[in-house]
């Protein structure tokens, strides 16, 4: 039998403790922070934040997901969300978390007068050799109050616990609030949606 140091049984211990903590609907979870708080996510992001909802028929369940215009992640979760548009209503909350480009891009599609043709348009283009996504003007004429809510989005994501981008969360049927990223697959995804 091998003898364990204290150092060793606290890393055991704690890695236990943290494997607990993770939702088992699928088989590779989201990279859950230990201090994420799904609830307040859930809530925060569903009283305070400014986002733009998918299409689809009306009293689908909700989820939120954090996403940022310059994070790659974050278009690859986007496509593999597609399946599910008219099962799951998707509120796409915009933060500044990658680089300079963010907030602009960000407050460009949300005062666009179509704001989710404009985020298909941005991630239409993110692959882009020159730029990644939309191009927007001068920031300095994009309007203060939309710039801000952009920064109200990023601060509900750092106090929720949130840690990367992109960051989604979903209430199921249960209650319980599940977190999801972009390495999930889409069957995983499915899981997740109950679907």
């Amino acid at each position: 039998m091998q003898n364990f140091s204290r150092r060793q049984a606290l890393g055991a211990a704690l890695a236990a403790l943290a494997s607990a903590a993770v939702p088992t609907v699928y088989a590779e979870p989201a990279n859950v922070p230990v201090i994420w708080d799904g609830k307040k996510m859930f809530e925060s992001f569903e009283k305070e934040a400014t986002g733009i909802s998918s299409k689809g028929p009306t009293g689908r369940p909700k989820a939120y997901v954090a996403f940022d215009t310059q994070c790659r992640d974050c278009w690859q979760l986007h496509r593999k969300l597609v399946p599910f548009l008219d099962k799951i209503e998707f509120i796409f909350c915009p933060i500044a978390f990658m680089n300079i480009h963010s907030e602009p891009q960000a407050t460009t599609i949300l005062i666009d007068k179509d704001p989710l043709a404009k985020l298909e348009e941005h991630f239409a283009h993110f692959t882009d050799i020159e730029f990644c996504g939309i191009r927007y003007g001068k920031v300095e004429d994009l309007p203060v109050d939309v710039r801000d809510k952009v920064w109200t989005n990023t601060k509900l994501h750092r106090r929720a616990g949130c840690r990367a981008v992109p960051y989604g969360v979903f209430k199921n049927s249960k209650g319980e609030f599940i977190p999801f990223d972009e390495r999930l697959t889409v069957e995983e995804l499915r899981k997740v949606f109950e679907l």
